[in-house]
């Protein structure tokens, strides 16, 4: 799990030194509404597979 936070961090502070301002959005970033479901998406799998791992 630690190899996936690894890899998620490193992909997603690109997006974050990017960040701009704009079009009334949240924060600075202002494509987070776009990106909202599909991060709640992943949220939702990653429980998931936590779940299903530590159910045995």
């Amino acid at each position: 799990m630690s190899r996936f936070l690894l890899l998620a961090t490193a992909l997603l502070t690109p997006t974050l030194a990017f960040a701009h301002e704009g079009h009334g959005g949240v924060g600075l970033f202002h494509h987070f509404m776009d990106l909202a479901p599909a991060l709640a998406l992943l949220v939702v799998i990653a429980a998931g597979v936590m779940w299903v791992k530590n159910r045995k």
